[in-house]
């Protein structure tokens, strides 16, 4: 997810702790508990994109270091020990007497809130791996769009909750934002009148109630929204394996890509990865899961969905409402491999490509990711090989390449 959402899931998460749960008779005062746990959980929220420091500057580099050390439950541990530690250091320097109770309050708050931003992370197509050092595997929820509104309209009740006048004024434009981008042609009509909808009943909603209640309507939406998208995805996933059982014969569909729209858990972006023999494919469609409401014609392309470095072919139009084709292309595996195995930088970037393509550009290869090729300029997971050679290699990570049921492992 985007550091707005972060930072909002943070507040939501520190109003929500702080409010339905009891502060110690002998210790913080109740507004300085409630204060301390919010900034703990918006900083906490966001502070695994710590890893941004030294991953900025160059593709390869952010690729295989964003979401690396940082996004895993160990540093998440590592981080939310150092976030106690500065508030140790903090309570020293204010003069603030810290209880026992106080202490481990304070450290499984900020344990709480960089683990949210490492679940939050799982949700989307771009992945993470948890579990390092023990479990080196790529996980991806495929099941939230990398900006997703709807967490901004779950905030809208806090607007009446927090306490500065800028932090209500910052709070109301991101409300804002997410109103406006509803209004855009990105959006369609039914899942736009849902979320102006939504937005307004919170708005009014949390003007009304008090501060308690406002901060828990606000978690249990932000619950909810989770929920649909996820539920929503699994029903997408099944729908799409039924789809590649009776429409792609002898090949074998070995993943599935699938990004849900902004505001919309019924229009999903689909990556079909298919091999049969020596031939690799990756088809791309748009599938409905409500074609009465909302045909799959009617699903909106996101730019950043529209590949324009590789060679995408037109695929028969499907006759179904509930999914439209939008491409095809297809390689040799063994091609494929031997440009891995004799480009460095290919065996690395292979270490997070999850939908790869190559494709020839004069005389240099070009390989990438089919997730992220939406930019005239090049994708962000897009690369120009240089010419092949053992030579020297960069330092990799440990991260087990996505597509080893391509390049000759197992998955």
């Amino acid at each position: 997810m985007e550091n707005i959402t972060h930072s909002l899931i943070g507040l939501i998460a520190g109003e929500s702790i702080a409010r339905t749960t009891r502060s110690p008779q002998q210790g913080l005062p109740s507004e300085t508990r409630r204060g301390l746990f919010v900034t703990l959980t918006v900083i906490g929220g966001n502070l695994p994109d710590l890893d941004l420091a030294w991953s900025s500057g160059d593709k390869l580099r952010y690729l295989l270091h964003h979401r690396g050390y940082t996004h895993t439950v160990l540093g998440c541990l590592v981080l939310a020990l150092v976030l106690y530690g500065l508030t140790e250091l903090w309570a020293r320097m204010k003069h603030v007497t810290l209880t026992r109770q106080d202490r481990r309050e304070i450290l499984a708050v900020a344990l709480f809130g960089t683990v949210l931003h490492l679940a939050m992370d799982s949700l989307n197509s771009y992945g993470v791996h948890p579990f390092w050092p023990v479990r080196n595997r790529w996980m991806y929820g495929d099941s939230v769009f990398i900006v997703e509104p709807l967490y901004w309209a779950a905030a809208a009740p806090l607007v009446f909750v927090v306490r500065s006048w800028p932090a209500r004024i910052i709070l109301g434009l991101v409300v804002l934002a997410g109103v406006v981008v509803s209004l855009t042609p990105l959006v369609p009509l039914l899942p736009r009148v849902g979320f102006l909808v939504l937005t307004i009943a919170l708005l009014a909603v949390g003007a009304r109630i008090s501060a308690r209640a406002a901060a828990l309507v606000s978690a249990s939406v932000t619950v909810v929204i989770t929920a649909t998208f996820v539920s929503a995805g699994h029903a997408a996933a099944r729908r799409v394996e039924s789809i590649a059982a009776t429409q792609l014969g002898s090949a074998q569909l070995i993943d599935h890509v699938l990004t849900p729209l902004p505001m919309n858990p019924f229009c999903w972006d689909v990556l079909l990865l298919v091999i049969e023999g020596d031939r690799y494919s990756v088809r791309h469609a748009m599938l409905t899961e409500a074609p009465a409401l909302l045909p799959a014609g009617s699903c909106p392309i996101l730019p950043g969905n529209r590949p324009a470095t590789a060679p995408m072919v037109p695929i028969r139009p499907s006759v179904s409402p509930d999914i439209r084709w939008l491409g095809q292309i297809d390689m040799s595996r063994a091609q494929l491999t031997a440009i891995v195995a004799t480009h460095c930088d290919a065996t690395a970037l292979m270490q997070f490509v999850r939908a790869p393509f190559v494709t020839e550009s004069g005389r240099r290869w070009i390989l990438g990711d089919l997730r992220f090729d939406g930019d005239r300029g090049g994708g962000i997971a897009t690369l120009q090989l240089g010419p092949p050679g053992h030579g020297l290699c960069r330092s990799s990570v440990p991260w087990m390449p996505p597509r080893m049921d391509l390049l000759g492992g197992t998955k």
